[in-house]
């Protein structure tokens, strides 16, 4: 499968990793999400941002959402139904993938195929 670069609304994707360089973290043990995007034709990290405390079910998911609001994509080792469902309907897709971080997110903004299981 294959999926478009992020539109111009949401043109950020963010990372579930606890190094930076690998994507190896399940959504729910998610303390912040490593942002990442495009400038000056260049893709790289912008910066992070605290992801909600663990806790509270669909509210922290809810939270999430907004966090991310202007992120196409969420790049997790793993995720739930309920994340699944919940950020889905939010227009926030979830792809389990595993990897080093740079390249998956380059192929997200490039023309390369990336074919993890995607869940949205």
């Amino acid at each position: 499968m294959t999926f478009a670069p992020p539109p111009s609304n949401r043109p950020l994707v963010a990372v579930a990793s606890s190094t930076g360089k690998t994507v190896d973290m399940h959504l729910g043990h998610v303390g912040e999400f490593r942002i990442y995007g495009r400038d000056q034709g260049m893709v790289g990290l912008l910066g992070t941002r605290p992801a909600p405390t663990p806790g509270g079910g669909n509210i922290r998911w809810e939270g999430v959402a907004e966090v991310l609001s202007d992120c196409a994509y969420l790049l997790v080792a793993s995720v739930g139904p309920k994340p699944l469902e919940i950020l889905a309907a939010q227009g926030l897709t979830v792809i389990e993938a595993e990897g080093f971080v740079l390249s998956l997110v380059r192929q997200l903004y490039g023309s390369a195929d990336f074919a993890p299981q995607n869940h949205s």
